[in-house]
């Protein structure tokens, strides 16, 4: 059992400083990391619905913009490792704002991220513009209170191999088992896998159902492509700015729609309306372009560091002329360790 745990020490140690230039990068002669850090993470989500002229309404002519997004989530964690290779625990402090659970692996030449996202939302923004059915403009902007709350779950998976994994260290810039020493940049590419469910489908939201073409239920899945370009800035020793923006192409871009049939009745209450499932469709998107961006601050001491680094997202999806939207998710994780 200790040869055993030996080799894998010995491996992670050497893995750690494989086929890069030491003038460049160098691994820590202290190789345990003890990490406190604090995430700041927001999402928000778009949908638009189009409603032209029809036989029975041919005045008609308006759409609906409804903005939705979380509170800000408010995180506090710890985190231990060994080169970069660890276990940690978060808890959130802010309240009733949702969820948000990230893991990372990083390497020489390749890093992986994990995110997944949950919250809900009772007070989205709307915005009605244009001409109704009776030929009256509409010009409305403001909160919406929803009986029932709006249900956002996105799953993340980003991956990034770099081409000049000999100069350039990703790690050092977002876990810090390495240091960069002299200024590098690489030539990168990555994917990215996004999956969003939104839900709204309760009886009482049988309005916002209506007014979203009858849908109650969207399941959003994006498989994106890209190539982009980081850069490790080092104006002095222990300091390092990194900065990566990768544009990516969603090659694979689907939206599945649960349909429902909405009965408002006339009582002039939500809590007698009702819902009932009717259909779902799967549609698919053209290409459509996304962007993915990084950026980090670290500074190391002799065996303290701190480091702040952020992410920021955007995905955009449409159902031809009757709805469309987008997603934008970013967060900000800043974090002071020690090595022992």
């Amino acid at each position: 059992m200790l040869k055993a745990l030996t080799a894998v020490k010995n491996y992670m140690d050497s893995s750690a400083i494989k086929g890069v230039d030491s003038c460049y990068i160098v691994a820590p002669q202290k190789p345990w990391q003890l990490l406190g850090h604090y995430y700041l993470s927001e999402m928000k989500q778009n949908m638009n619905s189009y409603f032209g002229p029809t036989e029975e309404f041919p005045r008609q002519d308006f759409y609906m913009d409804l903005q939705d997004r979380s509170r800000t989530l408010n995180i506090l964690g710890v985190w231990i490792g060994y080169r970069g290779y660890g276990i940690g625990y978060s808890v959130d402090i802010g309240g009733r704002s949702g969820t948000l659970f990230t893991t990372s692996l990083t390497g020489g030449s390749y890093g992986l991220n994990l995110r997944l996202r949950t919250f809900r939302s009772e007070h989205p923004k709307v915005t009605l513009k244009g001409v109704d059915e009776d030929g009256e403009y509409i010009d409305l902007n403001g909160e919406l209170e929803l009986p029932r709350p709006i249900r956002v779950r996105t799953f993340y998976l980003d991956g990034y191999y770099l081409f000049n994994g000999k100069h350039f260290s990703y790690a050092a810039a977002y876990d810090q088992s390495v240091i960069q020493l002299r200024s590098s940049g690489s030539l990168m590419v990555g994917g990215m896998w996004q999956y969003t469910t939104i839900r709204y489908n309760d009886d009482p939201n049988a309005f916002l159902v209506s007014m979203m073409h009858d849908v109650g239920v969207a399941k959003i899945g994006q498989g994106s492509l890209g190539i982009g370009y980081a850069y490790n800035w080092v104006p002095y020793r222990g300091f390092l700015v990194n900065a990566m923006v990768m544009p990516m192409l969603a090659l694979y871009n689907t939206q599945e729609m649960e349909f429902y049939d909405a009965h408002m009745l006339d009582d002039d209450t939500v809590d007698n309306d009702y819902l009932t499932y009717r259909s779902s469709e799967t549609y698919r998107s053209k290409v459509t372009v996304s962007l993915n961006a990084r950026m980090s601050l670290t500074y190391n001491w002799k065996r303290l560091f701190m480091n702040v680094h952020g992410q920021w997202n955007r995905f955009r999806y449409n159902r031809g002329e009757e709805s469309s939207g987008w997603i934008n998710e970013w967060y900000v994780k800043t974090s002071i360790g020690v090595r022992f």
